[in-house]
């Protein structure tokens, strides 16, 4: 269950699955304009719930102005499944935009999820839901947000996510 960290009312630290399906939603429902995602294989049973990607839905039909970008290190499962962002971003091709990394971020086991300039969901090891959420991590943001730009310049889009249209 999550717990709010004593240095700071914005800090909630995280242990399970359940925390972080409620934390993601969270950041989703509180962000504006920007959400980034960095995933090993696009986590499945974060990103891949009804309620996850409908809460990506009503984000990005918010305004015209919202933007999602997912970078993620191995697709091979999120084919094989077909994953159901993998869809929604096929269908909303101009607001989502998903990408494979050819770069390896700093840290190799984290993953994370920004929402504007303020919001971070983080995991400390992409494996293990054990991580935290700040909805006032402005620095902490800035500096996974530089790494995320400097890895999307670098990825490449995925063939396999592409929708053909015939």
């Amino acid at each position: 269950m999550a717990e709010q960290s004593t240095a700071s009312k914005a800090l909630w630290l995280l242990d399970g699955i359940e925390d972080f399906r409620h934390y993601h939603l969270a950041l989703l429902q509180q962000s504006n304009r920007q959400i980034a995602i960095l995933s090993h294989d696009l986590d499945e049973p974060l990103y891949g719930t009804s309620h996850s990607v409908q809460a990506l839905l009503d984000f990005v039909r918010s305004s015209r102005h919202c933007q999602v970008h997912i970078l993620v290190k191995d697709t091979k499962l999120a084919i094989a499944t077909g994953h159901p962002l993998v869809r929604l971003a096929q269908r909303l091709s101009s607001k989502i935009h998903v990408r494979k990394m050819t770069q390896q971020p700093n840290n190799k086991e984290m993953a994370f999820m920004l929402g504007d300039t303020t919001k971070l969901l983080y995991k400390n090891d992409d494996s293990v839901y054990r991580g935290f959420f700040n909805s006032a991590a402005a620095r902490e943001v800035k500096q996974l947000r530089d790494e995320f730009n400097y890895l999307w310049q670098y990825a490449e889009p995925e063939p396999e996510f592409q929708q053909l249209y015939l």
